[in-house]
């Protein structure tokens, strides 16, 4: 047989409100609400609570009755077949009228009036648990009610409140939705109770997208007050993620995960979060703290690899490298970032073969057939990169990728290229620019008109000094290949040394537009805006580079350079 259904409580006529504590229509809802929930306690053993609804001012919401209905009315209301008892209540001056009836005879089997105080409300709340659950024959002991008190207690039951009315879909009356919330972290941020109910408020708020700022800025104080609680504290990351506040939200993610370092996921979801905000430390720390005790997953060793590359730190990322690529059945997203660390050591082997396995999982994953051609590329195996570009093109890659796998392309189309671009720049890299000379003139000859080669041949013949030969041979690049930023790049740089800054500056220009997220044309387009007086362009293009990566020193010595012109 269901449990019993405790209706809402009425409100006596003229009752005066009392400082400190909820309303009385608050209290007449929230009252019986949490009595069922205490009946029912972890388990649902059939108590229900109802309030009473219907229109107000043509629109939905929760009716205020002012005396007590009839047993028969009661029964009339309920819908949940046959139950065993039920129980209403009438809020009067310093009095609970409280009611107990057969939910078959509908004859009132109890009558009593209990002592009230809204101040106080939670202790008349005692004796009716106690009373029906004796009634009712269910054993169990009771546990300790809220311990809020005072003003704090009746925030919460107004916060309790509102939500109910959210969850019920009715209107919202409160001119500021989000006071109750923000007075129950403001009195009682510590309480575990508040935390979870203005979490559940807050996330009613952010699923209809309502008031973000302001929600970040009420669970902001909860930072700190969660502690060491790992559910809590996972929970408010997702809030604070939601209401756009990320910082808070990798302290806790990454405290979560100090807390919980077996939990793979969590430490996964922390290092990333932190690894986004540039806390590499946050990284390190949360990563070797699992690593320590055998448990980091490869997906977290990863993510310290990729903060290894963000310092610098080479020989760590190595090993980590060597370390990722003795585990077997490596995810996908590891797997990709390992081939690009091999790849930039120089091990297109072993690369291929870890993308090769990769691919055996995800056939249709446009980066990993990408991965697989630069891989061929390094390997002088053109015909399969060209397999490989033309399948990632085929299933589609984003914008500034697709643009590196139609360049890659056409290299791999042209026998020779790859592998004489690559002698090329690896003696322009160790500085013997004679042997770089050699080599680029053989490119040339044996490519003809493409682009790549008469771009490289244009950069030895500006770095020997060169500049008229380098600047008909980078006019040719552009000539060749219009879509290049290196070859407008580079001819823009030249151009702006020679004194030519307003032809540079365009070339710049579009070398900028070509390759929007490398830093070099970036900071060159600066240097031609400052010759050209333009102090205030000049200066947001160092910026949009320092946000790409540029490096620092760099970036702070065009800044100087610009300062040091003359307005």
């Amino acid at each position: 047989m269901p449990g019993p259904v405790v209706f809402a409580f009425a409100v006596a006529d003229g009752l005066v409100p009392v400082a400190g504590a909820a309303p009385y229509d608050v209290l007449s809802r929230q009252l019986p609400r949490m009595l069922v929930a205490r009946l029912n306690g972890n388990a649902d053993r059939g108590a229900r609570f109802l309030p009473f609804l219907g229109p107000i001012d043509g629109k939905r919401s929760f009716l205020r009755p002012n005396e007590l209905f009839e047993p028969a009315v009661l029964g009339q209301l309920h819908k949940q077949g046959d139950v065993a008892l039920l129980c209403d209540g009438m809020l009067r001056a310093g009095v609970l009228h409280w009611r107990v009836i057969d939910g078959r005879t509908l004859a009132v089997r109890a009558a009593v009036d209990l002592p009230f105080d809204p101040r106080q409300p939670l202790l008349v709340l005692a004796r009716l648990e106690f009373e029906l659950a004796d009634r009712l024959g269910w054993e169990g002991r009771p546990q300790a009610w809220l311990a809020l008190q005072g003003e704090a207690l009746g925030w919460f039951l107004v916060l309790k409140d509102e939500l109910l009315r959210r969850e019920a879909n009715l209107p919202d009356t409160a001119a500021d939705p989000l006071r109750a919330a923000r007075r129950c972290v403001e009195l009682a941020a510590h309480d575990g109770n508040v935390q979870e109910l203005v979490g559940d408020f807050v996330a009613h708020m952010l699923r209809r997208q309502e008031r973000r700022a302001e929600c970040a800025q009420i669970l902001a104080p909860l930072v700190l007050a969660v502690g060491d609680h790992v559910a809590r504290l996972e929970r408010l990351d997702a809030l604070l993620l939601a209401a756009g506040d990320p910082a808070n939200a990798a302290t806790v993610a990454c405290r979560a995960a100090r807390l919980a370092p077996e939990r793979s996921e969590l430490v996964e979801r922390a290092a990333a979060q932190a690894f986004k905000l540039g806390r590499y430390d946050d990284v390190r720390e949360v990563v070797e703290l699992a690593r320590q005790r055998g448990l980091a997953s490869p997906a977290a060793l990863a993510q310290l690899a990729a903060v290894c590359d963000r310092t610098d730190d080479h020989a760590a990322r190595a090993a980590l490298v060597r370390e990722l690529v003795g585990m077997d059945d490596l995810p996908v997203a590891v797997a990709r970032l390992v081939v690009s660390f091999l790849l930039e050591e120089e091990q297109p082997a072993l690369a291929r073969s870890i993308v090769e396995r990769a691919l055996q999982k995800e056939p249709d994953h446009a980066m990993l057939h990408f991965e697989f051609g630069r891989a061929c590329l390094l390997l002088d195996d053109g015909p399969r990169a060209t397999v490989a570009l033309q399948r990632a093109l085929q299933l589609g890659l984003a914008t500034p990728v697709a643009g590196q796998a139609r360049r890659f392309l056409r290299l791999s189309s042209v026998p020779g290229l790859w592998i004489g671009m690559q002698s090329v720049e690896n003696a322009i890299a160790v500085g013997r620019l004679d042997h770089a000379l050699v080599a680029s003139r053989a490119l040339v000859r044996t490519v003809g008109r493409v682009s790549e080669a008469w771009f490289l041949l244009g950069v030895v013949q500006h770095k020997l000094g060169k500049l008229r030969r380098a600047e008909r041979l980078l006019r040719a690049a552009v000539r060749f290949d219009e879509q290049s930023p290196d070859a407008h790049n580079r001819l823009g740089i030249l151009l702006v040394s020679s004194g030519r800054v307003a032809e540079g500056h365009s070339h710049l220009l579009r070398a900028t537009s070509l390759a929007p997220t490398e830093p070099s044309p970036l900071l060159h387009l600066a240097q031609a805006c400052a010759l050209l007086g333009r102090m205030e362009e000049a200066e947001a293009h160092v910026v949009a580079a320092e946000r790409c990566g540029a490096d620092p020193l760099m970036a702070n010595a065009v800044r100087r350079e610009i300062l040091a012109k003359p307005a």
